[in-house]
C-alpha cells in the first residue's frame, strides 16, 4: 500500500437538538430498565437484563467510535466501527460506485468491492433536519473518483453540481442530490 495522507471524512450528524435528547433518554431509560431487572427479577429475567447491561455499552460503542478516511496515497475509501475489521474499497477496482439512498431521507455514495461496502452519506432531508456534505468535501471526493476511476464522470458531475448549489446556501430539498433521496 502506498503511503498517502489520510483524509478523514466526517460523520453527517443532526445539529437538531430533540434527535441527540431523544437518544440520551433512550439510553437512559435502558439503563434504568437493566437496574430494575438486576435488582428485583430472578431467573431468566436477570440473564436477560445482564445481558442486555453487556449489549448496551457495545451498541453505544459502535454508534460513537466510527470513522471513515481516505487513503490519497493508494486510492482507497475506509470505514472502521471500533474495534471491528476495517472495510476497504479501492475507487479504481469498486465493483459498484454509485449514489444510494436509504428510504429514510439519506444520500449516501456507496462503494462495493472485495473489502466489502463502505458508505459516506453525503445528503439527507429527514427528521434530524435538512443538511449536506460541505462542498470541499464533495469536491474532494469528486477529484479522488476522477483520479482513480476516470469513467465514473456522470457520478462526479453531480458531487460538483452538489458541491456548487451547497456554496449558494439555498434550500437542499431543492439541491441537484435531492431528487435522489
Amino acid at each position: 500500500m502506498a503511503e498517502g495522507e489520510q483524509v478523514g471524512i466526517p460523520r453527517l450528524v443532526s445539529q437538531r437538538p430533540t434527535v441527540w435528547l431523544s437518544m440520551a433518554v433512550t439510553v437512559l431509560g435502558v439503563i434504568a430498565v437493566v437496574g430494575w431487572g438486576v435488582a428485583t427479577q430472578t431467573g431468566t429475567n436477570r440473564v436477560m437484563a445482564v445481558l442486555l447491561a453487556v449489549v448496551l455499552p457495545l451498541a453505544v460503542t459502535a454508534v460513537v467510535w466510527r470513522r471513515t478516511w481516505v487513503d490519497t496515497g493508494d486510492g482507497t475509501l475506509h470505514h472502521r466501527i471500533a474495534l471491528l475489521p476495517t472495510r476497504s474499497v479501492s475507487w479504481a477496482r469498486a465493483a459498484a460506485l454509485d449514489l444510494e439512498r436509504n428510504r429514510a431521507g439519506q444520500l449516501a455514495l456507496r462503494a462495493s468491492g472485495e473489502g466489502g461496502t463502505v458508505r459516506v452519506t453525503v445528503l439527507a432531508i429527514d427528521m434530524g433536519g435538512d443538511r449536506s456534505a460541505d462542498a470541499d468535501l464533495l469536491r474532494f471526493l469528486a477529484g479522488e473518483i476522477d483520479r482513480w476511476a476516470p469513467e465514473r464522470e456522470r457520478l462526479t458531475a453531480r458531487l460538483r453540481a452538489q458541491a456548487a448549489y451547497v456554496e449558494t446556501g439555498a434550500d437542499l430539498r431543492r439541491s441537484p442530490l435531492a431528487a435522489h433521496v
